[in-house]
């Protein structure tokens, strides 16, 4: 049931971003699958070359998470409004949607050329572009409406309580609202970068040394909106009897995590196509973009243990991923799929996290929870599933296999070859991890529309 100061507009334009994020995560699934398979020793050679293998890793990356990351971040933004969405919310979620449609059906609609940039790779085709500017406004949108929604204001959306309960449960409604415009904050500063870069380099630089210059400073500063949502998220996943720090000091702590992407337009004066801009946004995000994370989460877990509660799967898998991520990331050395380790932990402990929270929204949006053993198992499915991959991916990496490349190689016996089949049994967990995600979320959506349909029908 929605909390009684809840606007029937909003849930339902919060229930518009999360079936256009659980389908922006199956399409992405479908690419996952043919890039597992393209890595899997013996399979590889049945993919028609490297090309088919870039566009399916192009498409999976965007879709995984840019589109699903944002369309979560547009759900919980949708949800903690204090007025009733208009005609810029639902323009906002259609451009979306629009603009993931378009790039995900561009290489249906003639030949691409992919360019594997990093942070958003991106198809030299006239229509995946066009999905991507339309992409991009609609964020900027979204993000904006959320910015106005001023935090010091006395209302928010508490995401794990029920209508009337009791609000001395702790501060998180003044928390959750703090944080989400934190995370608007984050994402209006990568777009002002974007748009400075742009300015500066468009007509000096093009294919991928543009793409590369484009997305590497807002790339980095939007790891720090994840890792805000990732934190409310937790928070969100707390037990409702453990006794939290202080609105205050976790909104000091949110700051804290988040402050360093407020000094990213500082590095403009770099120059976007400098050695040193490189240099300082990589710094930026292997010095401050972990340690708040980290600390939160092992503070929660803390006060879960010494309350005598388990913690959820969600909140403790996610720490575990993103620890490991961590770690991953300290032994980089080049460019192998080391860096796909890394990443794979600290993207999938996002992910799990949303997934985990998806949950407890439900009955926000009027529906009810899946029941918890099947919570459980999908969580842990795309967890351990994960896990198996960044094993996998840095078995690999060790021995010096590149990242974004298929690799296929031969089925004799070595490390590499069994870290392959690692990180395709990690795939498979994984990817069924996030159909049976597609499904319990759908199967609790679908009684609600169906309802709908024959009342109006």
């Amino acid at each position: 049931m929605l909390p009684p100061h809840r606007h029937d507009a909003s849930a339902q334009l919060a229930l518009g971003w999360l079936v256009l994020a659980t389908a922006a995560v199956a399409a992405s699934s479908l690419f996952a699958i043919l890039i597992v398979m393209a890595r899997v020793p013996g399979l590889g050679a049945l993919f028609p070359g490297t090309e088919f293998y870039h566009v399916a890793l192009t498409l999976h990356v965007d879709l995984s998470q840019w589109v699903w990351c944002m369309a979560f971040a547009g759900m919980l933004w949708s949800l903690a409004a204090r007025r009733a969405p208009g005609t810029w919310g639902w323009t906002a979620l259609v451009l979306v949607a629009l603009g993931a449609l378009l790039m995900a059906i561009s290489p249906a609609l003639g030949v691409v050329r992919p360019i594997m940039s990093n942070y958003m790779p991106v198809l030299d085709s006239p229509v995946f572009l066009a999905g991507l500017v339309i992409y991009g406004l609609a964020v900027l949108v979204s993000a904006s409406a959320a910015f106005a929604e001023w935090p010091f204001a006395n209302r928010a959306v508490d995401l794990r309580r029920p209508a009337g309960a009791d609000s001395s449960h702790d501060a998180r409604d003044e928390v959750l609202q703090f944080g989400l415009w934190l995370a608007a904050t984050v994402v209006l500063i990568a777009l002002a970068v974007l748009a400075v870069t742009w300015w500066q380099v468009s007509a000096s630089l093009s294919g991928h040394a543009l793409f590369e210059t484009l997305f590497w400073g807002p790339g980095h500063i939007w790891q720090f909106c994840l890792t805000t949502l990732m934190m409310l998220a937790w928070l969100g996943l707390c037990a409702p009897s453990l006794d939290l720090p202080s609105a205050r000091r976790l909104k000091w702590l949110l700051l804290l995590g988040a402050a360093p992407a407020f000094a990213a337009p500082v590095l403009l004066v770099l120059g976007p196509a400098s050695t040193e801009y490189f240099a300082a946004f990589t710094w930026v995000m292997q010095w401050t973009s972990w340690e708040v994370p980290l600390f939160l989460g092992c503070l929660l877990l803390v006060l879960h243990w010494r309350l005598g509660a388990v913690p959820a799967t969600g909140l403790a898998l996610s720490l575990l991923l993103l620890v490991c991520g961590v770690i991953l990331g300290t032994i980089i050395d080049g460019q192998t799929t080391l860096v796909t380790a890394h990443y794979h932990g600290t993207i999938g402990a996002v992910t799990l996290a949303f997934m985990g929270l998806t949950y407890g929204v439900l009955p926000l949006l009027g529906h009810a929870m899946p029941p918890q053993p099947r919570i459980g198992l999908q969580l842990r499915l795309y967890g351990y599933g994960i896990l198996m991959m960044m094993s996998g991916l840095a078995g690999a990496g060790l021995m010096g296999a590149p990242r974004k490349m298929a690799g296929n190689v031969g089925v004799e016996f070595s490390v590499e070859t069994v870290s392959r089949v690692f990180l395709g049994l990690g795939g498979t967990l994984a990817t069924l991890g996030i159909l049976m995600f597609l499904y319990l979320v759908l199967r609790q959506l679908w009684p609600g529309v169906a309802l709908r349909v024959a009342r109006h029908g």
